[in-house]
């Protein structure tokens, strides 16, 4: 091992050196790079990304050649290996002469190896003055007071049953994920979650992991991302032995695997991977794996691998409801009121969420923290402004719909055809769900009266006015009227996102 041991003597001097052959392997001290590599993490991901996950990242030692970083827990570890650990190693070797791989670790879980020649990077308060200025949270130091508190750069709730939101589309999965946890039988020993991206998968197994290690002290769960498994296993053939990787595999009374489909077209990984599913259920063990294809929509996996997947018990995860929208953005936004008692969002703000954010649970826990930032970091009550910035950075500027748009969103609210919305009938059924689709018309599609009076059978544009000036004066007394301008206003854009036009 080279001086990375000491992580003091490494990081603090001018240049790393190595041991064996005493040669300058980089220009630059490592806290300097790790600072370079921060400031340029900062510019490519989104602020509320970068505060929750990157921040809190220490930079510790150099091990073997490698760059030892840690996460300060599994959920924050979980989280960059799932999502930003390509970019951090591509971003690293981009400002390291030397063009070292990183090595991601999970404190609370390293090894003695680690432990021995490290201090704990978060047990102290000011780690900037070890690092000789190099910023905050670029790694620990020697002495200090204690913190103690909530971590201000990672407050994201913890990944467990009880924070993920359940519903139609998803009630299936994590009634298998609870049943797999409990040790009760569920058919098959071996179990895809099958969904897009964003719609709580990882959360699942995550939370799987938790309530088996909860309820069965006795249990072993492993969980790794297949980018993970695929970084291990490629590691063990250069160095001509996998036997560390089978062991901690097959030592598993629960083993999860996700983003499977990434494994596809690969079939060293794939072999590997299968074995250890044998071994593990041929032991009594289950294995739950996750990707976005179901086994009629997976290539690339050899005639065993699909057969073992066709073989076990398949759930689809399906987009969330509007209920479950609403839903998902609330129970953030209470986590994080906990917190920041300031940051309240009424019901206003998180119906506009739900209505602006046309993505799946993922991108509505994200304009969530980006409204947290924009809001001072909970620091100043939202306001509508902060999240109109927020939702036009994340969608873009939203085009503006048709006429035959808008009408097409009122029929689909209030049940109307579009003949009696161009009729002269004068019922109520009729007059409400029509003058509503004028009044969006005029704000939303920016179209003249005469325009608009023409589109709705030839009406004067006079009607059009009236109906305009009536639910405008209306609007800040009527709850009903903004809710269901509200609603139709919400099929627009719903409309818009299935191409409609």
């Amino acid at each position: 091992m080279g001086l990375g041991m000491d992580r003091n003597r490494l990081f603090d001097t001018p240049a790393s050196v190595d041991s064996n052959t005493n040669k300058k392997i980089s220009s630059l001290p490592g806290q300097a790079i790790w600072q370079a590599v921060r400031e340029h993490l900062k510019e490519v991901l989104s602020t509320a990304d970068f505060e929750r996950w990157i921040t809190d990242l220490k930079l510790i030692a150099e091990v073997d050649g490698k760059i030892v970083i840690a996460a300060r827990d599994r959920l924050s570890y979980d989280r960059v290996s799932a999502d930003h650990r390509h970019i951090l190693q591509r971003i690293w070797k981009e400002h390291d002469d030397a063009r070292r791989d990183i090595r991601l670790v999970c404190w609370k879980e390293a090894g003695a190896d680690l432990r021995t020649i490290v201090e704990d990077p978060w047990a102290d308060a000011a780690p900037e003055a070890a690092a000789g200025g190099a910023g905050s949270g670029s790694g620990g130091n020697d002495g200090g007071t204690p913190t103690s508190g909530p971590r201000p750069s990672s407050g994201a709730p913890e990944m467990t049953f009880g924070t993920l939101v359940t519903g139609k589309s998803n009630a299936i999965s994590v009634e298998l994920a609870k049943r797999v946890a409990d040790g009760q039988p569920v058919g098959t020993q071996v179990h895809l979650i099958s969904g897009p991206q964003g719609t709580g998968k990882t959360h699942t197994l995550l939370a799987l992991r938790t309530r088996a290690l909860e309820t069965n002290t006795d249990a072993t769960v492993v969980y790794l991302t297949a980018e993970e498994f695929l970084s291990a296993y490629t590691d063990g053939v250069k160095a001509k032995d996998t036997s560390a990787l089978k062991k901690r595999l097959r030592a598993a009374s629960i083993l999860l695997i996700d983003d499977l489909h990434r494994i596809s077209g690969k079939p060293g990984t794939e072999t590997e991977l299968f074995q250890n599913i044998r071994e593990v259920t041929g032991q009594g063990g289950n294995v739950v794996l996750a990707g976005d294809k179901t086994p009629g929509e997976l290539a690339g996996f050899s005639p065993r691998m699909m057969s073992e997947l066709k073989g076990a018990t398949v759930v689809e995860v399906e987009l969330p409801d509007e209920d479950m929208r609403r839903e998902i953005i609330r129970r953030l936004a209470r986590h994080i009121a906990e917190a920041h008692p300031d940051f309240v969002l009424d019901e206003a703000l998180i119906e506009r969420i739900h209505t602006g954010i046309r993505g799946p649970g993922r991108e509505l826990t994200g304009a969530v923290w980006n409204l947290f930032t924009e809001a001072g970091f909970g620091t100043m009550a939202p306001t509508s402004d902060m999240l109109e910035r927020v939702i036009r950075r994340m969608e873009g500027e939203v085009r503006a719909p048709t006429i035959e748009l808008v009408k097409k969103a009122a029929m689909k609210v209030f049940n109307v055809s579009k003949a009696d919305l161009e009729s002269p009938s004068k019922a109520r059924t009729v007059v409400y769900p029509r003058q509503i689709a004028m009044y969006l018309c005029r704000e939303q599609t920016h179209k003249s009266f005469p325009q608009i009076g023409r589109a709705f059978g030839r009406r004067d544009h006079t009607t059009v006015l009236y109906a305009h000036r009536k639910l405008t004066k209306a609007l800040p007394k009527d709850p009903e009227l903004a809710a269901d301008i509200a609603r139709v206003a919400a099929a627009i854009l719903e409309l818009q996102a299935a191409g409609n036009h």
